[in-house]
């Protein structure tokens, strides 16, 4: 009995003693993440896009940490792509924290491969701006190098709208053109100086009396009847016109006049398209050189626009300061002597700068009544 008690423990012995001899470690056993991985910062709406700015970070991706159930580091790659689907993507940065900060330039990489671009000028088959449309990003986990990692979790795609900011128009040098017509009171079917519209960055302007008798119309060339722009002209390259001016629906479809007769400025801005007109407006004296005080009132003297770029008035003067505003009971829109001057205007002696904060006139002659002009064309201000 004791032997086969002793043959019995030898063996136990023996299988211990085998079993010591196979395992020369602890092993571990790695699990898949028992949680999955998922971006946690909030995404705007929209990413605005623009070469000035491709140095700027656009976001900073956050994301929670995965559990391979070991303490080992974890290698995340942000991928990013133009499919959802992300058959294929680029991979934007690798890292072992659990954030990454991605850069307007990246984004702006997407946009190129998207076909999208920063023209004004290029639009998308149906016609609208071709400058916005989705990237989508996605993080991945995993233990181990690169395509060789022994366990990897992949988030789900996130969708981003960016907007590659289209470059603003930049108006240029242009011809000047001419306006001719007999709603032109002063100007009528003849080729004047008065009738030139000047060009500034692209911008077209001038200053006529308008009356709702008869029509006009502009022309590219001074005293050729061939170059004439008309109304339908304007119309069918895409310009909105001011409703204040109709097609006069003759033979030469000249522009007409509807709105009150007076002064008017014509602006033709070819950047933004546009034919508008404004309407002339008066210049209110103030001051304690001239009826009414310092003060808008019924004895406010209003110097009137009766001809394009001329305001004038009788007005009578002591010697004391003033100035001029545009708008009536509004300070802060006051032309002074200084704004005059700076403008190149010539003065009349008798009225200076008083040399106050406000730069006013001061009248320094005679108290009495006098006809006050201000001649913008001829950069000029009289007393008679």
């Amino acid at each position: 009995m004791k032997k086969v008690i002793y043959t019995l423990l030898l063996a136990v012995f023996s299988l211990a003693i085998h079993s010591c001899d196979e395992e020369t470690g602890p092993i571990f056993q790695t699990q898949l993440p028992q949680e999955g991985i998922a971006f946690a910062n909030a995404f705007a709406s929209e990413y605005l896009l623009s070469e000035d700015t491709e140095d700027n970070i656009a976001d900073r991706f956050l994301w929670s940490a995965p559990d391979f159930g070991v303490d080992t580091n974890i290698t995340y790659e942000v991928q990013g792509s133009i499919d959802p689907t992300f058959g294929s993507f680029d991979v934007v940065g690798s890292t072992n924290e659990t954030n990454l900060a991605i850069q307007v330039s990246q984004l702006l990489d997407f946009a190129e491969q998207l076909g999208l671009d920063d023209d004004p000028e290029t639009t998308t088959e149906t016609g609208l701006p071709n400058n916005s449309g989705q990237v989508y990003f996605r993080v991945r986990a995993f233990l181990g190098t690169g395509a060789s990692a022994s366990e990897e979790v992949i988030s789900e795609g996130q969708p981003l709208s960016i907007v590659w900011l289209e470059q603003a128009p930049v108006g240029g040098a242009c011809d000047s053109i001419f306006a001719v017509g007999e709603a032109l009171t002063d100007i009528g079917w003849n080729f004047v100086p008065a009738g030139e519209v000047f060009c500034d960055m692209d911008v077209l302007s001038i200053k006529v009396a308008l009356s709702n008798t008869g029509t006009f119309r502009f022309f590219e060339v001074s005293g050729d009847w061939g170059t004439g722009l008309n109304y339908p002209y304007f119309a069918g390259e895409g310009y909105t016109i001011d409703p204040g001016f109709e097609d006069s629906g003759d033979g030469d479809n000249n522009f007409a006049f509807v709105g009150t007769p007076g002064i008017y400025t014509i602006t033709i801005d070819n950047v933004a398209k546009t034919i508008v007109l404004t309407p002339s407006g008066p210049l209110y004296a103030v001051g304690g050189a001239v009826p009414g005080g310092w003060g808008f009132n019924d004895d406010t003297v209003v110097l009137v626009e009766n001809t394009p770029g001329i305001w004038s008035a009788s007005i009578a003067l002591t010697n004391d300061i003033f100035r001029f505003f545009q708008m009536f009971d509004v300070w802060d829109t006051n032309n002074n002597f200084a704004f005059y001057e700076d403008a190149g205007f010539t003065i009349d002696p008798d009225l200076v700068n008083d040399g106050g904060g406000d730069a006013n006139f001061q009248f320094i002659g005679t108290p009495g009544t006098y006809t006050l002009t201000i001649n913008e064309i001829d950069k000029t201000i009289t007393l008679e």
